[in-house]
């Protein structure tokens, strides 16, 4: 029969000692999602609708009609906060990398600040009907708003 190592008793000890009194049982400095400002999330904390920020573009649909090949067309679309609360934009992102969005408010916008996204469309090699969507994130509800530019490219070999 082996004999019990105190070291291995001692260690077991001291685990189950700091491992009780590292965590926090009590509520004191909880976490909860009250700080989440979307509240179709997992927040269980109701809203008002003046504590709710709202995004309304001008135009979400932008035609730019027959491109040149090779051309870049640029696109603003305008929006403003008709919310009562700040509202941020959390990420803009584009559905092909001939379309580019690097201009867009970083900071919140007030309720009743106007704000725009900046959008580039590089025809090159897009020869044809092309439709381009521009993916809005922001703390508004609902959270993505979806802006979509069309165009007819049209290159050297194509007929009208």
């Amino acid at each position: 029969m082996k004999r019990w190592q105190p070291s291995l008793t001692l260690f077991v000890f001291a685990a189950l000692v700091f491992g009780t009194n590292g965590c926090d049982w009590g509520e004191s400095g909880s976490v909860s999602t009250d700080l989440i400002h979307i509240p179709a999330t997992a927040s269980s904390a109701t809203q008002t609708p003046e504590e709710v920020p709202a995004i309304a573009f001008a135009d979400t649909l932008v035609e730019l009609g027959i491109v040149s090949e090779g051309t870049q067309a640029d696109v603003v679309f305008s929006f403003q906060n008709t919310g009562n609360a700040a509202l941020i934009l959390s990420d803009v992102s584009t559905s092909c990398g001939c379309t580019l969005a690097e201009q867009w408010p970083r900071e919140p916008i007030h309720p009743g600040g106007n704000g725009e996204v900046a959008v580039r469309f590089d025809s090159r090699g897009r020869v044809g009907a092309n439709r381009k969507e521009v993916f809005v994130v922001t703390n508004a509800v609902p959270s993505t708003t979806t802006l979509v530019l069309t165009a007819k490219v049209i290159g050297p070999t194509t007929k009208e």
